[in-house]
């Protein structure tokens, strides 16, 4: 810790420069490395300044990584309502890794602006501001040294004003040895972790005179946040006790107090007789006293429903049988009507055709043909170069009509 200290003083002091930063930084961290971890107010009475400005300087430092702070409730005597109030510390570990990055960058910045020594501006003019280097004045020289090839007036010489990369890594290394000199030091000893209980513990109480005393408080600690949080007491359950049961529903146990409850509730909300009962027929409309009735009613509806679905799968059953059986009976008579019609179309086949009578049978005199004394009657029919026609025989039923068929037809 003492190697620790020595170099968190050594860097805020070198790096704080009292000519551009405002010395009070350095006394922050003097006061936290000596009473080890202080409240906002404690701190600000030993600056001497309000805790406004002081909290602004403590930001900068806390944004360097120098210091850290913690907030917590206190409950101070005389008052019943808890205010927030801020810790300020040192965290040794996160300020040296701080300190190791910012040596590094600042390492690596210096290096990459190597210039060649044959282009470094060595010589510049105090009139016009302009630069030379050492080949660009050899041909304008007098007695007293080079001259400006702008205006004339005699250069000087700075060989530190435009230095190499080497030369600004070497010269940026002999001014920050205190701190590479520390450094492999703390990297072969053993740090210990300053969080801020180890800190508040550590604390040096501050001395306050008669005129700036403060009332005494006293941490209390939220119940109503994570208990993950740092700094916090662990309110959480100690154990925690799991029952695992085969049943998916509400246990039985479960269930005779919820009846129960209900029954509870119903009593409680039950009605009086007067306003339930009549008082001219003395029927009750109490729901608890009619729930037997309801009961055995819903009873005897599903006795009916089950009768009633036993009666309506008995007549589907036989819906189904006489349909098998009409299916049956289709397909037997439409193989019977098929075997007619194959029949009747043997039949069809052996019928014969015979000619019709033909045309040269008909007259073409271009009069009108007199009703013949026959049974039959025919209009005259003009001569046709159209064929024959063939017409279908009948076969005779009887004698009687084959008489008729043996007609023939005259000329007019």
């Amino acid at each position: 810790m003492d190697l620790a200290q020595t170099l968190v003083r050594s860097v805020v002091r070198a790096f704080y420069d009292p000519r551009e930063v405002d010395t009070r930084h350095i006394v922050i961290v003097d006061a936290l490395i000596t009473h080890s971890a202080l409240r906002d107010d404690d701190l600000s009475y030993l600056m001497g300044q309000n805790t406004k400005d002081m909290k602004k300087l403590c930001g900068n430092l806390q944004a360097d990584r120098f210091i850290h702070q913690h907030v917590r409730s206190e409950l101070r005597d005389g008052q019943q309502k808890a205010v927030p109030r801020t810790y300020y510390y040192i965290d040794y570990r996160q300020a040296i890794d701080a300190i190791k990055w910012r040596v590094y960058h600042l390492d690596k910045s210096v290096q990459g602006n190597a210039v060649p020594a044959a282009e470094k501006k060595e010589y510049f003019c105090t009139l016009c501001k302009s630069e030379w280097t050492q080949m660009e004045v050899l041909d304008n020289s007098s007695t007293a040294g080079f001259l400006c090839h702008r205006c004339g007036t005699l250069l000087i010489y700075d060989p530190e004003r435009q230095s190499g990369g080497h030369e600004q890594s070497t010269r940026l290394n002999n001014q920050l040895r205190f701190i590479t000199d520390l450094l492999p030091q703390l990297d072969s000893v053993y740090v210990p972790d300053n969080t801020f209980e180890t800190a508040l513990e550590a604390a040096r109480p501050v001395v306050r005179d008669a005129t700036n005393q403060v009332a005494a408080s006293v941490v209390v600690e939220p119940t109503d946040k994570p208990t993950a949080v740092r700094g916090m007491i662990d309110t959480g359950p100690k154990s925690i006790a799991i029952s695992i049961t085969a049943e998916s529903g509400p246990s039985e146990a479960e269930r005779d107090a919820e009846k129960a409850r209900k029954e509870k509730i119903a009593q409680q909300n039950a009605l009086p007789e007067w306003h339930t009962t009549s008082t001219v027929t003395g029927i009750s409309y109490d729901g608890n006293a009619n729930a037997n009735v309801n009961k055995d009613a819903d009873e005897d509806r599903k006795a009916g429903i089950d009768t009633l679905n036993a009666k309506e799968d008995a007549d589907l059953d036989d819906f189904f049988a006489k349909l098998k059986q009409e299916q049956a009976a289709e397909a037997a008579r439409k193989a019977a009507e098929a075997e007619e019609e194959d029949d009747d179309d043997d039949e069809e086949e052996e019928e014969e055709f015979e000619d019709a009578i033909p045309a040269s049978s008909f007259v073409n005199s271009g009069e009108k043909r007199t009703t013949s004394s026959g049974d039959t009657s025919a209009a005259d029919t003009p001569a046709s170069d159209r064929p024959s026609k063939k017409v279908k025989v009948e076969e005779p039923e009887n004698t009687a009509d084959s008489d008729e068929e043996d007609l023939a037809f005259e000329d007019v």
